[in-house]
Parts: C-alpha cells; structure tokens; sequence
C-alpha cells in the first residue's frame, strides 16, 4: 500500500512520553510510523516494540550504538517510504486531528514544505502557542524569497511535513551535535519551491523541567557556533545569496544573541568571554556584504553590542537591560519583582476584580463554558449554535483550559483559563452560560444574566445531598449556585432534584436539553449518516458501552473483560466505548478488531445515533439515549458498592430501562441471544423513557436562548403524568 506521510520518531529515553506519541500518529490513514530507538537505556527499547506489535504501521528501527538527534532523525529518513515526512520527537505529540490537515493541506497543493503551527505545553498544563503567526496565514503556496519572515518561525525540523523527493534532491541531511536545526531549516526552507502555511498549534512542544537540556549549563551549548558556521557551507553548497543570504545570516545571528545574553546560563561561566570572542569572528566572516545590525526587533540591540563592542561593553549592557536601568539605580531585586508583579497582576483574578468595578457591560458578549473548561460540546455548544442562528450579531466566547485549546474548532473565540482575555470575559459578558460553575471567586455584577445547563441527569446525590461533604464545603457551593438566574430541566424528575439539591433561587426552564434537540427530531435516516461519519457499516448491530466515573479513577474498562467479549461478538458487531471525559482516552481499550475506543469522540450525540443498543452502568446517558427508544442493557456489576459510596435517588436496578445483567458472561449471553429486545424489556424501556423524557420538546435551545436572550416567557405547559419511580428513596429528604 502507498504511503502519504512518513513519521519519523526518534526516541532517547523517553519512556513516559512515548505512546503518547506514537498514539497521536499511528492510527492516522495512509501514513507509517518509524520510531528510531536510540539505544534507550530505560523502558523506551520495549515500549516502541509493544507498540509495533500493537499498530501494523509501527515499526523500530536502531542504529548500532548512541548517535544523537541529528543521526537518528538521519536513519528514520532512510527508512521512510511515504511521499511526504514529518518529525516528531519522542517526548512530543501531534493534537487530534493534525495529520489529517497535514493531509489535507497536501492534496490541495502538493507544496515541498508543509509549515504548521505549535503549542508549547507546561508541567502545570499551560499551553502557549508560537507567536510567529503571520507567515502561517497566507492563502496559498509561497516561497521563502517571497514571504522572508517565514525564516523567523521557530527553527526546529518538526513544524513541517516535507517532500520527501525534494529533501533528497536537495542533499541536506542532520549533522552531528546540539542545535541541529539551524544549518537544516534554514537551507530547506530556501530551496521549497512552494510552501503552504497551516495556522493551527498541531504539533504540542513539551517542556520539560528537570533533565531538558535547555535548562541546563553544559559545554555542548558552545556547539551552536559549530552548526552557525555549518550553516554557511551549506548555503555556500546550494548557491544562496543576496537578500535571502542576509535575511539567513540576521535570523541565524539572533540564536547566538539569544544564547549570549537572556539565555547565557546554558553557558559555563568561564567559557563566556573566550565564546563570545568566536561568536564575533565568526558574523564578521560569515556576514553578507554590506549587512548591518538590525535597529529594532527580537534581540536586535544585543546584535548592536555583540557586532560593534567587546565582551566587558556587551556583559555591563546586557546586565543593565536585565535588571531594568541600573542607571536609575532601582533595586535589582524590586525591579525584578516589579515587573514580575505587573506580568502576574495581568493575568490574575485581581485583574478580574479592578475590571468587575471598571470595564463596561458588553451586551452583546456571550460566555460559555463546557464541563469546568473543556472544549465546546453538549448542552452549551447546542446554545452557542442557536444563538449563531438567531443573533448573528452577538460574539460567543468558550472558556478553556490549556490543554482543551487544539480541541477548540477553527475560527471559535475562546479564552484560556487564568489569563486576562478569561478575566476580562468574566467580567464583561453580559450572558453566561454553564453546565458546571463557574470558579468560586466569581461574583456576578448587576446585568449579567447566569444560565445553569447542567450536563446530565441525576442518578447519584448532587449539590447539598452529595455525601461526606462539610457545611463550610455546602455553604461555598450554595454562595455559588445563588448566582444563578435560570436552570434547565430535561425531565420532571430532574426539576424536582435540583429544586432540592441546589434550594436557592432560579428560574427552571422545563424545556428538555438542546443537545437532546438533535435525538429527539432524529429522521430515519439518522442512524445511517451517523455511522457513514464514523466509518461503520451500516449493517453492522453496534452496541454503545458508556459507562460514568468513579471514584477512585477505574477507566472504562473496569468490570468488563472487554476480549472475552469481542470473542462472543458475531462478525457484524461492532462494540464502541465511550468513557467519562474525566478519564480522556482509554488506554486498557483494545483499539482495534470489534472494540473501538471512542472516548476522545466529541459528539457524544453521533454515537447515540450510530448505536443499536446502549450498554452502561449509572452513567447519564441512559437518560440521554431513552429519546431514541432504542434497547438498553444495564450493566451494574459493582452496584452495591457505588450506591452505598456515592448515594442515589433510585435503585437503577429496580427502575431499569432495560435488561440487567452482572456480569461480562451474561452481557455476552445477552447480546448474543437478543433478550435485550423481550416484549418486557420493552416494556421496561418505554416506562423509563416515560419518566425521564417527559419534558423534552426537540426546541430546548430555541426556546432557552428566547427567555435568556430575548426576555420571551415560555408558554405555560400541562405536565402529562408519567410512571412512578418505584424505588424512590425518600429518606435522604431533609
């Protein structure tokens, strides 16, 4: 089989990195996966053979002994038969999605260089993104002749994807050493007859802390120069000159100031002098003619000192930058915590509190935020969809965290967590809606307008019911939840819950939940364009496992022996499982054969569509999925121990939706036979969905953002009267 994109991993060491890794590329179409063991002296050697025996498109290749970087990135290229290639180092990953708009970007233009864009990710889950945009948003191919300040996007190799036939036309190929990067980017972007600029952070640049090269003081930092002068020989080679020669050198001539001066501890100090001496020599040989300093820009007056003066000029200079006008003799240490106060004060909640009592009310802003901060999806994002449909002219902003920021779509405003634009947000959006809370030292000022969406039905104590929790713990979640002005209810069982677990004041908005809008106005033809966009047969019978979170942190597969039962499964089952977004991906869920792990999926609704049969414990999705009036198999096999933890409203087991089986055996059993679809589980089915759907309309969203947004009442309804609950477990009223 042809092979669109080879990705070449080189991997030294990197044993809690590496299956994140591979996992963010193997499972891509039409792309092959080379991890370059570097003869790792920890678990990386088994790791990479684990994951070739568990993806086809894995393989591991090791050279003789050690090499470096350079070197192994030179033997995965080697090795590679795909039309294009892309790095990614071992302790790196690339978002979901990315190879796919690598792909896509390919088709479209068959450029030699694919640029895209990338994220710096932190210890604490920070992620920021490259500030050198610009090039990346250019419509169309280019070149770096044309578009020069594409050699001012971070020089590493693995921001591209690259023709493979055009690498191996040009001749380039890693040297030895630290800082291999520069005599390769800048020669390969010189000689890409097109590139094409994707501006998206798809490729995730851990930093790491302890161990990182990059915080360290080592001699082999010296080796910059070393690869400095190796650029120009390869220039020299391939015949660069002019304009783009001295765009080069100005772009090349930064990293060395960059090492000089702010980073100058990678340095030893006794090495400092006689290095910048070198590094002085060496722009004075290398330099174009006629080239001069440039007067502004990133480390351009360091350039202006290290060109014209000697060391003791440059060293006082660079010191007195550092600690903020010396000359003004402020304290060095005030200055520093001066400025890193303002920098902090920027971004932190007092930032929040100065703009609560100053900026105005924006109107037209509307705040939404998924699941304390996850990307859009659910009952929010079927909210912003309406109020894009019916007030175009209002902005919407997602709040997320960090981590959640590649998974936010193209071209949706957001703002990450504890910084300004989120404090800002808070404090200006005129409508905020949320199916959480939003943070405890939020205060709602006068006009801003709170909707509580909620993101299920309640099975399990909520608010001031939940168990073990103190009265200072109730008092904090009651002083949050008075803040709101309005909350939703899908079911009348629900209405009755949050008036009793949430006893402040708000208006219940009885109209169902806008993500169930799409479940509850489902054509015939759902099923089949659901399963068409997960690429499932549409003969398949596909059973949906979604199991809820549990304390203690179990994943999805805890309780059920996920291989016993694929063998069970006939040829045409398909067995999805999605687990708690608390979990993310499922790593103990076989991700191939029969059993597909679906938990990074965001629409949990196309997999309500897509399923037969839904398979769960006490998640809230059974109540979801009643809408659809399709069987559902409750599977409650640590039922005694979870109701007696967590505290329920009902016994799930008494009151199912379906049939109840215990055990991986009798699911098997279950799906094999169909008793799932007995007239008295049908029965049981119709009851259930009786009781929790009774007040959804297929409207939810219409009619939500019509009372919030525009002040329309909603018409009084006639509550129909639904099945009893027969396991209500009344004592928990206080």
């Amino acid at each position: 089989m042809s092979v669109l994109v080879s990705v070449v991993i080189p991997a030294y060491n990197v044993s809690a990195y590496l299956r994140q890794a591979v996992d963010s590329v193997a499972a891509s179409g039409d792309t092959e996966v080379i991890v370059v063991d570097d003869r790792s002296t920890d678990a990386t050697s088994r790791i990479a053979d684990e994951l070739a025996e568990a993806h086809e498109s894995v393989a591991v290749v090791r050279p003789d002994a050690n090499g470096g970087l350079g070197k192994a990135r030179n033997l995965g290229l080697e090795h590679a038969a795909g039309e294009y290639v892309v790095f990614l180092d071992g302790d790196d990953y690339f978002v979901p999605g990315a190879m796919e708009a690598i792909q896509d970007a390919i088709d479209t233009h068959q450029p030699d260089i694919v640029q895209f864009g990338y994220a710096r990710l932190y210890p604490n889950g920070n992620a920021e993104e490259g500030i050198k945009r610009a090039p990346l948003q250019i419509e169309g191919p280019f070149t770096a002749a044309e578009v020069p300040e594409i050699y001012e996007v971070l020089n590493v190799a693995w921001n591209r994807a690259y023709r493979r036939e055009f690498l191996l036309d040009t001749g380039l190929r890693f040297p030895v050493g630290y800082y291999e990067d520069i005599p390769w980017t800048y020669p390969v972007l010189s000689q890409a007859a097109s590139i094409v600029g994707i501006d998206r952070p798809l490729y995730m640049y851990r930093q790491r802390g302890a161990g990182s090269i990059l915080r360290s003081t080592d001699r082999r930092h010296l080796e910059i120069l070393d690869q400095f002068e190796r650029l120009f020989v390869e220039l020299d080679r391939l015949g660069v000159k002019g304009e783009e020669r001295s765009q080069i050198f100005t772009c090349a001539f930064r990293n060395l100031a960059t090492v000089l001066s702010n980073q100058r501890h990678r340095v030893p100090a006794e090495e400092r002098a006689a290095f910048y001496g070198r590094v002085r020599a060496a722009t004075k040989r290398f330099a174009p003619d006629g080239w001069t300093p440039p007067a502004t820009g990133d480390k351009a007056q360091a350039m202006r000192w290290i060109w014209s003066h000697s060391y003791p000029y440059f060293l006082a200079n660079v010191s007195a930058r550092e600690t903020y006008q010396v000359a003004r003799r402020q304290p060095t240490r005030a200055a520093r915590a001066a400025k890193h106060l303002a920098r902090k004060g920027y971004h932190h909640q007092r930032a929040y509190d100065v703009l609560r009592r100053t900026a105005p009310l924006d109107d037209n802003l509307v705040v939404l935020e998924a699941l304390w901060g996850l990307s859009p999806r659910l009952n929010c994002l079927a909210i912003a969809r309406e109020i894009r449909r019916t007030h175009p002219g209002m902005r919407i902003m997602w709040l997320v965290k960090p981590t959640e920021v590649p998974g936010v779509p193209e071209g949706v405003d957001y703002a990450v967590k504890g910084s300004h634009k989120y404090h800002r947000a808070l404090a200006t959006a005129k409508y905020l809606f949320v199916d959480a809370n939003p943070p405890s030292w939020w205060r709602k000022r006068a006009g801003q307008v709170v909707t509580q969406l909620f993101h299920g039905t309640p099975l399990k104590y909520m608010g001031v019911e939940e168990r073990g929790k103190s009265p200072a713990w109730r008092d904090g979640l009651l002083r949050r939840c008075a803040q709101w002005d309005f909350a939703v209810a899908s079911n009348s069982y629900s209405s009755e819950v949050w008036k009793h677990s949430y006893p402040v004041p708000f208006e219940m908005l009885e109209v169902g939940y806008p993500r169930n809008d799409v479940l509850v106005n489902a054509q015939d033809t759902a099923k089949e364009a659901a399963r068409e966009a997960l690429g499932l047969a549409a003969a398949s019978r596909v059973f949906l496992y979604a199991p809820t979170f549990r304390d203690g942190g179990m994943g999805a597969a805890a309780g059920l022996d996920l291989r016993a039962l694929q063998e069970s499964l006939a040829p045409d089952d398909v067995f999805l499982v999605r687990g708690h977004y608390f979990h993310g991906r499922q790593a103990s869920i076989p991700g191939q054969g029969q059993v597909l792990d679906m938990s990074a999926y965001p629409a949990v609704e196309d997999l309500y569509l897509a399923a037969d049969v839904l398979v769960t414990d006490y998640s809230s999705v059974m109540f979801d999925f009643a809408n659809l009036r399709r069987p559902i198999i409750v599977f409650p096999y640590d039922w005694e121990l979870y109701s007696q933890v967590r505290g329920t409203y009902f016994d799930i087991t008494v009151d199912a939706p379906g049939e109840v089986v215990w055990t991986t055996g009798e699911l098997s059993r279950a799906i094999a036979s169909r008793s799932y679809e007995t007239p008295e589980n049908q029965a049981r089915l119709e009851r259930f969905a009786d009781i929790f759907t009774d007040l959804e309309t297929g409207h939810a969203a219409r009619d939500i953002v019509a009372r919030v947004v525009d002040g329309t009442p909603i018409p009084a309804r006639t509550h129909q009267q639904v099945p009893v609950l027969t396991s209500w477990k009344m004592d928990r009223l206080s």
